[in-house]
């Protein structure tokens, strides 16, 4: 009798608390879309800066404590990329992603995340010219209502 007793509470406890615990996991995955969507337009808004040279808009991108892993495996400090793209060191005639190798996977309620993707570049990177293919790994945060990139880092891909 009191199993019994216990198995109903159990499972009473168990439809009681399933649509809870249905509302949480949507709720997360609506936060989890959400923060692809505004954080791919981050993305392409960054990329237009970069093509464009503007430095303004790119730095606003780049968080305090940013740095950047090159092709060449030089770390290079957020000032440095200012001061690179403010002097053309660093500039791009083509600038390309790969959308069927992009991959996000956000994390911390939709406040960071990790964004991989395979990139065609035509261009200079810290004065030394920069073409082919890369695999680009990028951490960001997102801060003050905007996305800012933590870390970048781009590998060649040589066939």
């Amino acid at each position: 009798m009191i199993r019994n007793r216990l198995c109903l509470v159990s499972f009473l406890t168990l439809i009681l608390l399933a649509p809870a615990a249905a509302t949480a996991q949507e709720s997360s995955s609506a936060a989890t879309s959400k923060a692809e969507a505004e954080l791919r337009e981050s993305i392409r808004l960054y990329d237009e800066a970069l093509r464009r040279a503007d430095v303004a808009t790119a730095e606003r991108y780049w968080a305090a404590e940013y740095v950047f892993v090159n092709p060449e495996g030089e770390r290079v400090s957020r000032d440095a990329r200012i001061a690179n793209l403010r002097e053309s060191r660093t500039s791009f005639d083509s600038l390309t992603h790969a959308p069927e190798e992009e991959v996000i996977h956000v994390y911390l309620d939709g406040n960071m995340a990790v964004y991989t993707a395979r990139l065609k570049i035509d261009g200079r990177y810290s004065g030394h010219p920069e073409h082919g293919e890369f695999r680009a790994l990028d951490a960001w945060i997102r801060r003050d209502g905007r996305w800012q990139k933590l870390a970048s880092q781009l590998t060649p891909i040589h066939k």
